[in-house]
């Protein structure tokens, strides 16, 4: 067994104590300046406006739902998903939904055979606090 001398501990909790919540000493950093532009994330519903659980489906997570998207958004706008119009997110939409439906036939009684819907939830900030804006993108029936 290999004994290690407490001595090192004590300067290590001086430091974090100093320095805070910068980058090389805190993994969470990134959150203590927050981007005025919202933040913007993808969730699939059913027909009525319901959420699916699109992991058990199709065995994609919401982040990389968002990623596809994004990605297709990206392709349709010369690389600047921001500036996009509706047909254009309704294109990159209905592209993401056609992968899922084909992800969820490969996985058996998880089928999204019914219709199903892009949701697109913009998370931002203003004078009044958090708002949270949802925007129908694309249907697939």
């Amino acid at each position: 067994m290999v004994r290690h001398p407490l001595f090192p501990v004590l300067p290590f909790v001086v430091i974090s104590l100093v320095a805070g919540e910068f980058y090389p000493l805190s993994p969470y950093s990134m959150y203590s300046n927050p981007s005025s532009k919202p933040l913007v994330v993808c969730h699939v519903t059913d027909g009525e406006g319901g959420p699916l659980p699109i992991r058990w489906h199709t065995g994609i997570s919401p982040g990389t739902l968002t990623k596809k998207y994004r990605y297709h958004l990206s392709a349709l706008t010369d690389g600047e998903p921001d500036e996009a119009d509706a047909s254009q997110k309704e294109k990159a939409g209905r592209e993401v939904l056609n992968w899922l439906r084909t992800l969820s036939m490969k996985r058996k009684n998880r089928e999204l055979d019914a219709p199903i819907r892009l949701v697109e939830t913009s998370i931002g900030i203003d004078a009044k606090g958090l708002q949270e804006t949802l925007s129908p993108v694309a249907t697939l029936p």
